[in-house]
């Protein structure tokens, strides 16, 4: 027996304190009132905080905690369950409210002590209550205004002496029961959603749910874009009541709704929701009455956006994306055919592509087993942007009929892989696809298929010239003007047409060329169907080793994209725009216009036959001296029509002044002008030549003349 002493004694103690504790549950204790010294409740017990409840103006605001089952999964709302407000109507409750409330309440310290025979106003309380804690109920009583501090009140817990409190406690006591309704209007959330039907007079539309992530058109039997649903689940969203309009008003005002929303769960155990989107809500003009007829009855006032936002129809919500994800969802990616290509040229394409995430890279899976390395994994990226922005030109239902591919794409997602299947390309540039998800035929470019099927530069770095050291001693430019520029140990010097001076920009359109990137490879050989023409825009570059010159050849303008080729070299790629631009620049100096301050004796502006004075003494002289071109836009041919501003610049030097003429341009941001002396036309920014603009009546007719 005295070996189990120690364990009885133990045991009959923890007995005690579980008495003690039960019996003690009901009352506050030393601890908490120490603890919570200047506290206005003198108890807070968070965990078993079940229900509160405030009275005041004639309605009483009961709201009482949902705690989960036993062994149940916790709320969305968090482990201790979700507030439901029981009075003066039944509801679910706006759980941000709620926590302002509890938040209040809990962190409410005593503004000051009362002096004893203070009008206290607690015979006519502004509001009661009571707050529910397990086993402990605190009553409360919200008394008259105090005089000080500002906004303060008299406030009383159960039997504690009178206090004063703070004005955020007294307005928390005293708002609406609207302030602890559940603002969100539609009862549903997206995922819990199989059905979307939207009514309006103009018409509207119904999505269907496809799977987990998919829904589709029901009109047109095709995936619907994701972007145009995500729209549709942002409406919704903000189907919040900013305020909830009076029954008296609800029905005249929904009587004849610009919008109707029938939303059904999946879940058939759930009744459908009704929503009607009326008129303008009464004292709240940014906002129209939203009526949830079903499964409750609620009228909100919601902004008004919300029409807007649902204004979609059934063809504007086709998926016209070969996928329905973002680039950056997309963790594995194979291309690959089903049947072989006809050859047109000499190719080693592989007969499959694959490649998976690896960290923040690629691995290869086919044509080989590897880690890509950062140029390939660049390609790599650059492949998977491209066809997950990759859009059709028309989506139609395929009806389940028979489609022969000879290629076909596999994205994987998690747990999800997506099909898109590849037609061979007919004689009109067009190519149709089917994608198997909802077995709709697409129709898109067939050059823009290229992306869509394995090939040897697939994954090929985005360098242009990979590999190349050689100095290039000569450049011929056959886009537009012809020039010739050659390279003597002295950089470049245009030697045709003779007579200019070069302009240093030529270095950018070497470097875009040997150093440059491209967008993306596309093809692995020219099979002609690029619009790259022999005779059309080229660039040839010789080297100081008089070996393997290369031509850099441009198609025109296809559906805003730029095709070129680097022969000898293979493949087709994606020229950057800008690199065109500088192929068909001239190369005559920008600064031709301008004269070094130092060398400016004068400077007279006329504009439109008048002298302009000069905004400050030297203002022509800076401006004259700052006078870049934009762009040389021609040789050996001058603008049509007399100039509107003519500047002329007398030299310190002596001899004939330097004679600018400008006119205006189509583009408001630009003029064109000339120099006498230089065979060429510029084009020059308005900003450049707005110093020279007359900004008062013209003065005497010297006025116009600055002495630096």
């Amino acid at each position: 027996m005295r070996k189990h002493a120690a364990t009885i004694v133990l045991v009959l103690c923890a007995i005690a304190l579980g008495v003690w504790l039960y019996v003690d549950r009901d009352r506050v204790t030393e601890g908490e009132r120490k603890r919570r010294e200047n506290s206005v409740f003198v108890a807070w017990r968070r965990d078993e905080l079940s229900q509160i409840t405030v009275v005041h103006d004639g309605e009483t605001l009961i709201l009482q905690r949902e705690r989960a089952a036993p062994g149940a999964p916790p709320k969305a709302e968090g482990k201790e369950g979700q507030w439901r407000m029981t009075s003066p109507r039944e509801e679910r409750a706006d759980p941000v409210a709620v926590g302002r409330l509890l938040t209040t309440l809990e962190f409410a310290t005593v503004a000051r002590k009362v002096e004893d025979g203070a009008a206290q106003g607690l015979d006519a309380p502004r509001a009661t209550g009571a707050v529910r804690m397990g086993g402990l109920e605190v009553p409360f009583v919200l008394g008259g205004a105090s005089p000080r501090p500002e906004g303060s009140s008299y406030f009383r817990v159960g039997a504690e002496p009178v206090v004063v409190v703070g004005k955020e406690l007294a307005d928390a006591l005293l708002a609406s029961s609207d302030t602890y309704r559940d603002r969100a209007v539609v009862p549903y959330l997206a995922n819990e959603l199989a059905r979307v039907e939207v009514k309006r007079e103009s018409g509207g539309f119904v999505i269907e749910r496809l799977d987990e992530r998919s829904f589709r058109v029901a009109e047109a039997g095709v995936l619907a874009s994701r972007q145009a649903v995500d729209r549709i689940w942002a409406a919704l969203a903000e189907m919040r009541a900013e305020a909830f309009a009076k029954d008296a008003d609800v029905e005249r005002l929904t009587a004849h709704p610009t919008v109707t929303l029938v939303l059904t769960p999946k879940d058939a155990a759930k009744p459908p929701a009704e929503l009607v989107v009326g008129e303008a809500c009464p004292g709240h003009p940014a906002d129209v009455i939203v009526l949830r007829k079903t499964p409750t009855r609620v009228a909100a006032c919601a902004p008004k956006d919300v029409a807007h936002l649902l204004e979609a129809t059934s063809a504007s919500l086709v998926e016209k994306h070969l996928f329905p994800l973002h680039m950056d969802e997309i963790e594995e990616l194979r291309l690959e055919r089903t049947a072989p290509a006809e050859p047109v040229a000499p190719s080693t394409a592989p007969s499959a592509v694959e490649i998976a995430r690896k960290g923040t890279g690629f691995r290869a899976r086919a044509p080989f087993e590897r880690d890509l390395t950062s140029g390939e994994a660049e390609a790599a990226t650059e492949l998977v942007t491209r066809i997950a922005s990759l859009e059709v030109s028309t989506v139609t239902r395929g009806n389940g009929g028979a489609f022969p591919f000879v290629a076909r794409v596999k994205v994987r997602f998690g747990d999800h892989e997506q099909i898109v299947e590849i037609a061979a390309s007919g004689p009109t540039g067009r190519t149709t696809l089917r994608r198997v998800l909802d077995d709709a035929r697409l129709e898109m470019d067939a050059l823009a298929v290229r992306w869509l099927l394995p090939r040897e530069t697939s994954l090929r770095s985005r360098t242009m010239l990979e590999g190349e050291t050689r100095r290039p001693t000569r450049i011929l430019l056959r886009c537009g003007t012809d020039q010739e520029l050659v390279d003597r140990g002295e950089g470049f010097r245009l030697v045709s047409p003779a007579g200019y001076e070069t302009d240093g920009s030529i270095s950018q359109l070497v470097d875009g060329v040997l150093r440059g990137r491209v967008d993306g490879w596309v093809a692995d050989v020219d099979d002609g169907s690029f619009g790259i023409a022999k005779d059309g825009c080229r660039v040839i570059f010789a080297f100081e080793d008089g070996n393997a010159p290369l031509t850099l050849a441009f198609s025109e303008e296809r559906n805003g994209a730029l095709y070129a080729r680097i022969d000898p070299r293979p493949g087709v790629f994606l020229a950057p725009h800008a690199l065109r631009d500088l192929a068909g620049a001239i190369y005559v100096n920008h600064g031709a216009l301008r004269t070094e301050a130092t060398r400016i004796e004068r400077v007279r502006v006329t504009f439109e036959g008048k002298v302009v004075s000069p905004r400050t003494p030297t203002a022509f002289r800076d401006a004259v001296a700052a006078l870049y071109a934009e762009s040389v836009l021609a040789l050996r041919r001058k603008p049509d029509g007399a100039p509107d501003l003519v500047i002329e610049v007398s030299l310190a030097e002596g001899g004939p002044p330097r004679r600018i003429a400008c006119r205006p341009a189509p583009s408001k941001e630009r003029r064109v002008c000339t120099i006498d002396g230089i065979d060429a036309t510029f084009g020059v920014a308005a900003a450049k030549l707005a110093p020279f603009q007359p900004v008062v009546d013209a003065g005497p007719p010297d006025a116009g003349t600055a002495t630096p």
